[in-house]
Parts: C-alpha cells; structure tokens; sequence
C-alpha cells in the first residue's frame, strides 16, 4: 500500500509521524482484504513502538479491527492481545473496542466470554453488544443477558476515553455557554 511506503520512508528519514497518521495507514489495512494485512498493521504498529509514538484508543481499535476482518486462524487470541496491551499501557476500552472483539471473537465460544466477561468488567454492555451477545453468543452468555441487566455492566457505555457521553455533555450544556450570554446577541425573547 502506498501510504504504508509513505510511512515507513518518513519514519527512516527520521520525520516522526503521529498517531492519527499511523493510525491511518493501520485502518487502511483493515479494509484492504489483504491476506498480509495483519502482518502490515502489526509492522506500523512495531515502528511506532520503536519510535515511541503513543497508540491510542483509536489505534488500538483499528489494529483489532484487522484482525476481524481477517480469516486469521490466531485473530481471536491476538484480538484480546491487543485489549491486554491496551490496559498495560492504561488505554481505556470503549464499547467500539467490544463491539470490534465480538467480532474478531465470535466464533470462538472460550474467547467470545472472555470478551463478555472484560466488558461488563468495564462495564461497557451497550445495546448493540447486547443484541450481539444474545443472538451470536454461547448459551451461558444468554442465560445471563436473560433477566435483568445489572446497571454497572453498562454503566460506561457510549462513553468515550474522557467519560460523559453525549447526552451527559448535551445536558450539561447552558445557553450562552461561549462565554457570553445569547440576550447580548438579540437572540433571547
């Protein structure tokens, strides 16, 4: 892929590229179909370590995503390696992270509770992941999705890394909250 050779040439020229750009190139691959897909977005992903260039969420998610898409015989392992590797390096999860390891994970029973288990740990359980769990996942995960839903298995969902979601943001915002108030715009009756 291109982009990747525009990447690497200016990590050789000693030109630091940052995350998003990475990042970039890293989803570019998750949407390639290529069989070397995975060994490509692992390799922008080595660099950036060796440069010490942060991954972030988003990185992170776009690395599991490959694996989804990939017919890897490996990707549900080396998808929750990449979740380990996220909380190593304190990078917090989101229900995208969930909802992209259900995928990389669903055929795989053992690894699709593992999957169950970190997100009502983080509690991260969004609708969409309940659906998913409920239709794709083992019987013990329907047992449990059964009855009631405890709030704390989804009480950080639709949340990003920061914390409120975006009907906390909405409520919280004020008129005039710009720094001056609307009536000095002649907008308020």
């Amino acid at each position: 892929m291109k982009a990747e050779y525009i990447l690497f040439d200016m990590m050789d020229s000693n030109i630091i590229p940052d995350n998003i750009l990475c990042n970039a190139v890293i989803s570019g691959w998750a949407r390639s179909g290529s069989d070397d897909a995975i060994l490509h977005a692992e390799e922008v992903c080595n660099r950036m370590d060796a440069l010490g260039i942060e991954a972030d969420g988003v990185c992170f998610n776009s690395l599991i995503n490959v694996y989804a898409k990939s017919n890897h015989p490996e990707k549900s392992v080396r998808s929750l390696q990449v979740l380990e590797r996220m909380e190593e390096r304190r990078v917090a999860p989101t229900s995208v992270t969930y909802t992209l390891l259900f995928e990389a994970c669903q055929d795989d029973d053992e690894f699709l509770m593992k999957v169950f288990e970190s997100c009502i740990e983080h509690g991260l359980l969004d609708k969409r992941l309940q659906h998913s769990f409920m239709d794709y996942g083992p019987a013990c995960i329907k047992e449990r999705l059964g009855g009631s839903i405890p709030y704390t298995w989804s009480e950080n969902a639709n949340r990003g890394p920061g914390g409120m979601s975006r009907n906390q943001i909405k409520m919280n915002m004020k008129r005039g909250s710009t720094g001056k108030d609307v009536s000095s715009f002649g907008w308020a009756r």
